[in-house]
C-alpha cells in the first residue's frame, strides 16, 4: 500500500480533504503522513485518527526531506504566495520529494486559463502555469487537479467587501462594483475536498492527465445579483465601470484597509480581465461522475447562501 504525504492540511481545502479520507475510510490513516509548516495548526482530527504530522515548510529544504522521507505520493497543496516564489517553493517541494523517492505527486492548480489552464492573463495563475510544465518535465509521475472556484467565495468577484451575510429586516440596497461582469464555473467547496479525497485514494487510474473539477454550470455575477435580489427583497446597484475605475472607487470608499490597495490592484482587478476572456466559465462533467451526484454551485446553493438569517 502506498503511504501518502499530505501537505496543505490547515487550510481551507486541504483540511476537508483530510476529513473526508479519514471520515470515508478511504485511506487508512497509518498510510498517511501530514506535512506541515505549523504543526500546531493541523485539524485535531488528524489527532483523532492517530495520523503521523510531521513539520515540513516549502521554504526549508531539510525539514520537507524529513517530512516526505518514506512517502509514495505527495498531495501538493499549491502554496499561497502570489507572486514567483511560488513557484520556486512548488519546485524546491518537486525535487526534494524526487531526492527522497517519492513516486507521484498530486498538485492543485486552478480553473482559471480556459480550457487547457495554460493560456491566462490572471497573475495567480501564472505559477500553476509554470509548475505543471515543471511537472511535465521533470520526469515524476503526476495528476494535476485544476480546482475550480469555490462557491463560498462569490463575494469577492461582487468587489472586496462584498459580504456573504444577509440579514432579515434589512432592506437597505447593496452596491456591487466591479471592473466587468465575469462567469464562472463555481463549486461547491465541499464537493471539491470529496472529489479530491476519491482521486487520492483511486490515483493510479490518474497517473499523466489533468483532471478538471467544476460545478455544473458558469454562473455570471450579473445573475448572482438576480439570486440575491429574489431571496432579499434588496436591490442590488450592480456597475461594470472598467479596471481603473474599480479600483479608485474601492480605495476611496475605503473597501480594503490601506495595506491590501496592492492586492486590490495587482490582483483582485486583474482576475477580471482574464474573465473577460472567458478564463473561468469551463464546465467539465467530470466532477459529477465522479461524486456520482451532481456537483453544488451558486445557483445550487442559493438558498444557503442568500436567504437572510
Amino acid at each position: 500500500m502506498a503511504r501518502y504525504i499530505l501537505t496543505g492540511t490547515s487550510g481551507r481545502l486541504g483540511s476537508r480533504v483530510l476529513r473526508q479520507i479519514l471520515e470515508k475510510k478511504l485511506i487508512p490513516p497509518k498510510d498517511l503522513i501530514i506535512s506541515a509548516s505549523s504543526p500546531d495548526r493541523v485539524p485535531t482530527i488528524a489527532k483523532e485518527y492517530g495520523v503521523e504530522v510531521r513539520r515540513g515548510d516549502y521554504t526549508d529544504t531539510a525539514s520537507l526531506r524529513t517530512s516526505f522521507a518514506g512517502g509514495d505520493v505527495l498531495f501538493l497543496v499549491s502554496h499561497n504566495d502570489p507572486g514567483v516564489k511560488r513557484v520556486e517553493y512548488h519546485k524546491n517541494a518537486i525535487e526534494t520529494a524526487r531526492s527522497v523517492g517519492v513516486k507521484t505527486i498530486i498538485y492543485t492548480s486552478m480553473m482559471f486559463g480556459g480550457e487547457t489552464g495554460l493560456d491566462s492573463v490572471i497573475g495567480i495563475q501564472q505559477g500553476h502555469i509554470h509548475t505543471t510544465k515543471y511537472l511535465e518535465e521533470c520526469g515524476v509521475e503526476y495528476v494535476i487537479l485544476r480546482e475550480g472556484l469555490y462557491a463560498q467565495v462569490w463575494g469577492y468577484y461582487a468587489g472586496p467587501p462584498v459580504s456573504g451575510v444577509f440579514k432579515k429586516g434589512d432592506t437597505h440596497p447593496l452596491e456591487w462594483v466591479v471592473p466587468s461582469d465575469s462567469s464562472i464555473a463555481w463549486v461547491d467547496i465541499d464537493d471539491l475536498a470529496e472529489g479530491n479525497a476519491l482521486i487520492l485514494a483511486d490515483y493510479t487510474k490518474y497517473i499523466g492527465q489533468t483532471l478538471r473539477l467544476t460545478g455544473p454550470r458558469s454562473t455570471p455575477v450579473s445573475e448572482i445579483a438576480k439570486l440575491v435580489e429574489q431571496r432579499t427583497g434588496r436591490k442590488v446597484n450592480l456597475r461594470f465601470v472598467g479596471r481603473d475605475e474599480a479600483v479608485r472607487y474601492h480605495k476611496e470608499h475605503g473597501s480594503v484597509p490601506r495595506e491590501a490597495f496592492g492586492w486590490l490592484e495587482d490582483n483582485w482587478a486583474g482576475w477580471f480581465e482574464g474573465l473577460a476572456r472567458g478564463e473561468g466559465e469551463v464546465v467539465d462533467p467530470f466532477l459529477g461522475q465522479l461524486l456520482g451526484r451532481p456537483a453544488r454551485g451558486v445557483v445550487e446553493m442559493a438558498d444557503e447562501f442568500f436567504t437572510p438569517k
